[in-house]
């Protein structure tokens, strides 16, 4: 009797310590739990962050309420892994299709999620994003992408489309899903070889149009700076013509007033000494007759 009773005792100690362990539940960081029983069904207060006691009978699954990146793209450096599924956006523009690759920042709305988990079956917040999410923002970018033309989504206006698919994402998730859109944003943009050929030859045309005008510009500056440069360098030729003349000018004049000046010097009194002074020192005089003057020699 005492050993049946030492067994079960054992067993109830057992069964016990079980409960226990699988009654202890840990909710992630930026997640939080809904819990579920079949006797109460979905409880409304949600569990946080960390460990919790809850019934050994209790469902408990993790929605994250923090934000989450989810990667849509054929590059699987995108998903800092060698290989992964394909999930790029063939999507429709004004022009052709392009394929995008881009990456959505969500998180679920935290008051939802016990609403998440009675629509859907009991699905975890990962669940649902991985079996339709993903297809649903596949749809809604393809609804969004028309307004733009290929051009706008590959390159002029890549911004304005990456805000116009976040808003309808937004709208579109916080609806169906109770998640919050805080950014969608376009990685990459490919185009097909056509479309690709076409977008060169256009980008080819702008450049060979911006280079033309350039050069045209180029030119009118370089006329500008010849024309510029010859009108100084007459300039410089004509202060140098007036500065030689002038120099001209002033060494006649000073030539013209030194010869008035020794003009003026020569006196009749003056011309006499000069021919005084040449008898003496050369020894001729001069005798004057009635018609001539004869100069003898001494």
């Amino acid at each position: 009797m005492k050993k049946v009773i030492v067994s079960i005792v054992i067993g109830a100690a057992v069964i016990g310590g079980i409960f226990t362990v699988k009654s202890v539940e840990k909710i992630g960081q930026g997640e939080v739990g809904v819990v579920w029983t079949a006797k109460n069904g979905v409880t409304d207060k949600t569990l946080d962050p960390g460990w919790h006691f809850v019934s050994p009978f209790a469902k408990v699954k993790e929605y994250p309420v923090s934000q989450q990146q989810l990667v849509l793209s054929n590059n699987p450096s995108d998903y800092n892994d060698t290989d992964h599924e394909d999930w790029h956006v063939d999507a429709p523009a004004n022009g052709g299709m392009v394929k995008m690759n881009l990456t959505v920042n969500y998180n679920f709305i935290a008051d939802r999620v016990t609403g998440l988990y009675e629509r859907f079956n009991g699905m975890d917040g990962d669940s649902i994003v991985e079996s339709m999410v993903q297809n649903s923002i596949v749809a809604y970018v393809k609804e969004v992408t028309p307004q733009f033309s290929v051009m706008d989504i590959y390159s002029t206006k890549r911004a304005e489309v990456s805000k116009a698919i976040t808003e309808y994402l937004n709208k579109k998730l916080t609806d169906e899903y109770g998640i919050n859109v805080s950014s969608a944003l376009i990685i990459d943009v490919q185009l097909d070889e056509t479309l690709q050929a076409k977008i060169q030859a256009k980008e080819q045309a702008k450049q060979d149009a911006e280079k033309a005008e350039l050069d045209k510009q180029t030119a009118i500056a370089q006329g500008e700076a010849n024309k510029a440069k010859a009108e100084a360098d007459a300039a410089v030729r004509k202060i140098n013509a007036e500065a030689s003349a002038e120099q001209t000018r002033i060494s006649s004049k000073a030539q013209a007033d030194a010869n008035k000046e020794l003009n003026a010097s020569i006196t009749e009194e003056l011309i006499r000494m000069k021919e005084a002074e040449a008898r003496l020192k050369h020894g001729w005089v001069e005798v004057q007759g009635a018609d001539a003057v004869v100069t003898e020699q001494k």
